[in-house]
């Protein structure tokens, strides 16, 4: 329950964002209020006299905030109001006369309710006008009139029409109500917040031992939804079934099971809710959030390649970075200068985390269509998270092009060694290519994804073998996708996955390959990118703008996959399928490839060129010598 006890620490610390909408941001929640989508807009004066009315559209701004009870922020079935904006069937008095559905016991449940409201210590005048037109049970009769609503031919509300995709009887309206000045809405009013929160405080029920406070303490054992977004049904905390034995068998009571405060509770799922909106990552069914718990601070988001994780923090201005203005377009370009500024903007923001900051990070994943579940949760000092981030973005990395994320149409490209994000490993592992661009199962896709979280947050644990090695896997079938996707979100992810893993191994993008001239998995790594380029450089025909003319499948990625299994073997056989394109080669081609080959056979020779199966390490030997030997080629067009 330490999750529970942290997002309402969390909610301590931003409580005066309480109800404040900045901007079009999300809006942390007050206590007692909830949210719906609204489908009607109606607007009255101070004394309950109708105004106006409109349909809202689905792209406008129709989420809502609402004061609820416990009740009707749990309502599933039953009658159960909420205290001032809700559906036609508790606000309409006349919905019965206009639907034929008698509802008279919902309008009747929903006018005691308010009317308590409005003759507290804590009323509001805005409430109190409401409870004035509703009174007069004349809405859908005045929305009718607006032409808001429809009826049928029997002059009955009928469903056929639709408001946002849903029948009108059961639309959710919301109000506006004029001042004395200006109108005001209802759902954004401060002080309307504030003057419900304190009157439903003093309705508090039963009082029993608060497992996080420590308090005895209004207890709810009806807790908020709507965790994920305003249309999410699952709960993180419920045990309603008394008869299907949810806590039976070492309790009596579900009290005894788990027991939280009200107030704790309201706190901590809207802070939950709210820094999913802000900060949260949800893909495939899952939401996972990292948060700086005691002050407002932006934290990297891990679960983005290491360029884009500070794209939403304040102080790193990206459009001054000197390079990638435009996009890439030299592809052996290291992109030095835009890592330099970059790491000096990291060096910069990490200086200003403090050694007694704390940080949470939480995984959310649904356990059914009505439950969530917390499926990873860690909190650590600010220190411990730096060096965490620092160790994982330092050491998980590889040359690639990654998409900045920009406003509006703009693409930027930047072309330098980054740590992928997450899911990109994920893809890289399971995902096949499909129009472009790499797909996979969600559960498959979101299991991987909390299975690397420890990784990026703890010093010490190894991205998990069996998902390297189908990585791997991926990387040894280039013939089934498309070039680009192949080498820049298969290749150069595992490789970067390979380097996080073989730490001790010093893998570099420097000296690679003269630091592992005795590994022969990556001599034989490096002999199939001699055969690949050698048969491109044969066998591709340019056009006068550079482009190539006619591409094929080189046998290196049509016996790929074999020559992971069987090198040696797969090696001859490839070398014997080159002979007749050696012809086409120019004499300065032919003669580095003889040379790159001789001296890998070399080597291998010395250590082994057999038929044992290549371990992942021979795919960052083809990537290396591939990178060397297209700038070896550079280097000699750009002399000539």
């Amino acid at each position: 329950m330490a999750w529970l006890k942290t997002l309402a620490e969390t909610y301590d610390v931003y409580t005066d964002l309480a109800g404040v909408d900045k901007n079009g941001q999300a809006v942390l929640l007050p206590i007692s209020h909830s949210t719906f989508n609204a489908q009607i807009e109606v607007t009255i004066d101070l004394d309950g006299n109708f105004k106006n009315s409109k349909k809202l559209d689905k792209g406008s701004d129709v989420v809502t905030i609402i004061p609820v009870t416990e009740d009707s922020a749990a309502r599933s079935s039953g009658i159960a109001p909420h205290p001032l904006c809700d559906k036609l069937c508790y606000i309409a008095g006349d919905y019965t006369f206009y639907t034929g559905d008698n509802k008279e016991k919902y309008y009747e449940a929903y006018m005691e309710q308010l009317r308590d409201w409005v003759e507290s210590n804590d009323t509001h005048p805005m409430a109190k006008a409401v409870y004035q037109y509703l009174g007069k049970k004349s809405l859908i009769r005045d929305l009718v009139t607006n032409a808001v609503l429809e009826l049928d031919d029997g002059d009955k509300l009928t469903d056929r029409v639709k408001i946002q995709g849903l029948g009108q009887t059961g639309a959710n309206v919301r109000f506006i109500v004029w001042g004395s000045d200006m109108p005001q809405e209802v759902w954004k009013n401060q002080e309307l917040y504030k003057k419900y929160g304190e009157y439903y405080q003093k309705k508090a029920g039963e009082k029993h031992l608060c497992y996080l406070s420590g308090k005895i303490e209004s207890c709810s054992d009806k807790h908020p939804s709507k965790i994920r977004n305003s249309a999410d049904k699952a709960k993180l905390i419920s045990g309603n079934d008394e008869s299907g034995f949810t806590y039976r068998g070492r309790f009596t009571a579900k009290e005894q099971a788990v027991s939280v405060g009200y107030d704790t509770s309201q706190k901590a799922h809207n802070a939950l809710r709210w820094l999913i909106q802000k900060q949260g990552y949800t893909r495939d069914e899952s939401a996972i959030i990292c948060w700086m718990v005691n002050r407002d601070m932006k934290v990297p988001d891990i679960l983005k390649d290491s360029v884009n994780a500070y794209r939403d923090i304040d102080d790193f201005d990206f459009d001054s970075f000197d390079e990638d203005e435009k996009p890439v377009v030299n592809r052996h370009d290291t992109g030095k200068n835009f890592a330099q500024q970059f790491n000096n903007a990291i060096n910069g923001y990490f200086s200003k985390i403090k050694m007694d900051d704390k940080i949470a990070i939480i995984a959310l994943d649904a356990a059914t269509t009505g439950r969530l579940s917390v499926v990873y949760y860690d909190e650590m000092g600010g220190r411990q998270y730096t060096d965490a981030i620092l160790n994982w973005q330092q050491h998980c990395r590889w040359r690639r092009t990654v998409r900045m994320e920009q406003s509006g149409d703009d693409i930027r490209r930047v072309t330098c060694e980054c740590t992928p994000a997450p899911r990109d490993m994920a893809l890289a592992a399971f995902g096949i290519e499909r129009s472009g661009r790499l797909e996979a199962d969600s559960k498959l896709i979101r299991a991987t994804v909390k299975r690397l979280l420890p990784c990026i947050t703890q010093i010490g644990i190894r991205i998990p073998a069996d998902i390297i090695r189908a990585a791997a896997r991926r990387a040894s079938m280039p013939q089934t996708m498309v070039d680009y996707v192949w080498y820049n979100d298969v290749l150069c992810v595992v490789c970067a996955m390979i380097r996080f893993n073989y730490e001790e191994e010093n893998i570099t993008m420097d000296n690679f390959l003269s630091d592992n001239v005795s590994d022969r998995n990556v001599l034989f790594g490096r002999l199939l990118a001699v055969y690949d380029y050698m048969e491109q450089r044969a066998m591709f025909e340019y056009d006068e703008n550079g482009k190539v003319r006619d591409r094929r499948t080189t046998n290196a990625k049509r016996y790929w996959n074999a020559y992971s299994s069987r090198p040696a073997k797969t090696a001859k056989t490839i070398k014997q399928n080159l002979i007749s394109y050696e012809k086409k080669l120019s004499d300065f081609e032919l003669r580095k490839f003889e040379e790159w080959t001789g001296e890998i056979m070399v080597y291998l020779a010395a250590n082994g060129f057999d038929n044992t199966a290549l371990s992942e390490l021979y795919l960052p030997g083809y990537y290396q010598q591939m990178e060397y030997m297209k700038k070896e080629f550079q280097k000699k067009n750009e002399e000539e």
